[in-house]
């Protein structure tokens, strides 16, 4: 009788064992085991528990039973997770989850930013890419003088001051720390080119970064980028205006609206804008696109020159004529446009 009893005890601890194996198991697959359902954004907070974040995976869905995690957690594995965005699956398994949330992987997105966009087509780049949710917000973010001020810039605006790079941000990235990125990228670069640009009174620095993004937009051929900046201050210098229709491409774009356009018309040049530098004597008030090392190279180290003018030499080439004189300039451009009415 007794050796009867002790073997359905142990049947009964058995089939319990069994029971616990089973249930055990069977909570710790992923929670979509037919179909793998789209991925689901998670985010980590500083600070938070691993409890904490289990329970909010049970909430969506994304794992089965969290006592059962926790459980395994607490004797099998002492899991610390990293705070952070991340793109999980239904179709993950616990252990994966977990493996994922330990190793602090995200997913990264390579964005290529050009040289010579302003701070709204770069916003729509990131955009496109799923990086930001909101091009205004991104905009407004540039104006904000507490982020302005805290990256160490003097003005009202980070336009001009978003270097163009390649970078790996993942989606839905806080804008502000986009902006943060790039401002820093800015000035590291500026750092190789001119180590001491830090000695600038605010104006003068403006007035480079200004002229760099004007640059930008004119030159084609890297070797006379420094020879345009050379016009662009010489003009400054005995209160010439710029000229450049560089400017008035972005007062039609930019302030107007319009698509780029193919040539620009005498009519173009009269437009009223303070960027536009036919129009106007001075600089425009603030950058007209973000320049990249070329740009800036060139208006931080600009060829001396006694340069007033320069023309298209080579359309296909990129090249120009440089001249000092109104005449001359003249001579070249009747040149070259002798050598376009003849293709």
């Amino acid at each position: 009788m007794a050796k009867n009893v002790s073997i359905v005890f142990l049947l009964l601890i058995l089939l319990s064992a069994a029971g616990c194996m089973f249930y055990y198991f069977n909570n710790m697959r992923a929670f979509d085991t037919e179909s793998v359902s789209e991925n689901v954004d998670f985010e980590i907070g500083k600070g938070e528990s691993l409890f904490s974040v289990l329970e909010r995976l049970e909430s969506l869905s994304l794992i089965r039973n969290a006592n059962v995690v926790k459980v395994y957690v607490r004797f099998f594995n002492s899991s610390v997770v990293k705070n952070g965005k991340y793109e999980l699956n239904p179709g993950m398994t616990p252990f994966e989850i977990l493996a994922v949330l330990e190793k602090g992987r995200q997913d990264l997105y390579k964005i290529t930013i050009p040289e010579g966009l302003t701070s709204r087509q770069i916003a729509l780049i990131l955009k496109k890419n799923g990086i930001i949710s909101s091009e205004d917000a991104f905009g407004d973010l540039l104006k904000s003088t507490e982020l302005i001020q805290s990256l160490g810039v003097a003005g009202d605006s980070l336009e001009g001051y978003l270097y163009p790079d390649t970078y790996y941000f993942q989606k839905d990235f806080p804008p502000e720390k986009i902006i943060s990125h790039m401002v820093q990228n800015f000035f590291s670069v500026l750092s190789t080119i001119y180590p001491y640009y830090k000695d600038f009174s605010p104006g003068k620095m403006s007035e480079k970064i200004i002229l760099a993004s004007i640059i930008e937009k004119e030159y084609r051929v890297k070797e006379e980028a420094p020879l345009m900046a050379s016009v662009f201050y010489n003009r400054l210098n005995i209160g010439m205006p710029l000229q450049s229709c560089a400017t008035v491409v972005y007062v039609l774009t930019e302030e107007l609206g319009r698509d780029h356009p193919g040539r620009i018309y005498l009519s173009d040049l009269e437009l009223e804008s303070p960027y536009n530098t036919y129009f106007n004597q001075s600089l425009p008030p603030a950058p007209i696109s973000n320049p990249g090392k070329v740009a800036l190279d060139a208006a931080f180290n600009p060829a001396q020159t006694d340069y007033l003018f320069f023309v298209v030499k080579n359309s296909d080439a990129g090249t120009h004529t440089f001249s000092s004189n109104y005449s001359d300039h003249n001579q070249a451009r009747d040149q070259y446009l002798s050598g376009f009415r003849s293709k």
